[in-house]
């Protein structure tokens, strides 16, 4: 048994181990334990996803670029209700994978990666495989606060300074894609699906187009959106398989 699941039990009291080994206990992000509901015992993959949320649309991809099956259940249609009695939290994407709960969409990666190795989320090499991780968790935690703060901003003041804020990272992202289709060679790695489900989000949800001076983002992009065969831009991603 993986031993931060023991720490949390032992914490928690929990004395049904056979339970927490079949991932009939759902261990949330902050460490709190959840009995799973007997209905969502069954075996299946079942996505609780929010169409607009960019990590959602992360997963989204890996599971088609594995082209592995999976439901997805929309948590707006019921307001969350199935995703809290199923988890006692509001974070998505959650994973009900094949009953055991798996929460975050860098997990559910690597967790589809190791179980599904086809078409791999990571370069070859270790070195590149450590860069690749680093850039990913640099998107989910820099570029969305950029976002947060272009979304938020409901004053002249606030908008300069998310722009400002933007402007920087968007100096950062044309450096990186510079003579390049993907930042490993010609590989689509978690890192580019990453970044491109936070510059998505700016583009669909936040209503903010990328300055045209940043050509090689909006190469990206281009690049991007013909490989997820999007018709345009505005399309959220949903495709079964790549």
């Amino acid at each position: 048994m993986n031993s931060a699941k023991v720490n949390i039990a032992h914490r928690h009291g929990v004395e049904n181990w056979a339970d927490l080994m079949h991932g009939l206990l759902c261990v949330n992000d902050v460490g709190v334990i959840h009995k799973i509901p007997r209905r969502f015992e069954a075996m299946a993959i079942k996505l609780f996803n929010s169409q607009t949320s960019m990590f959602c649309e992360k997963v989204r991809v890996v599971f088609a670029m594995k082209k592995v099956p999976y439901e997805v259940i929309d948590v707006r249609a019921d307001e969350r209700k199935s995703l809290l009695e199923y988890t006692n939290q509001r974070k998505v994407p959650t994973l009900n994978y094949n009953g055991e709960c798996v929460i975050d969409s860098t997990v559910i990666s690597a967790r589809l990666e190791k179980d599904h190795p086809q078409n791999s989320i990571y370069p070859e090499g270790a070195n590149a495989k450590g860069l690749c991780l680093a850039i990913e968790d640099w998107s989910d935690e820099v570029l969305v606060h950029a976002n947060h703060s272009m979304r938020r901003a409901d004053t002249p003041e606030a908008k300069q300074k998310a722009e400002a804020e933007w402007a920087a990272l968007f100096n950062i992202l044309d450096q990186m894609y510079a003579g390049k289709k993907f930042i490993f060679d010609n590989k689509m790695t978690i890192a580019d699906i990453s970044i491109f489900s936070q510059l998505h989000y700016l583009y669909t949800a936040v209503k903010y187009d990328v300055p045209a001076q940043y050509k090689n983002v909006h190469a990206f992009l281009e690049n991007m959106r013909q490989t997820l065969k999007l018709k345009s831009l505005a399309d959220s991603f949903d495709a079964p398989s790549l």
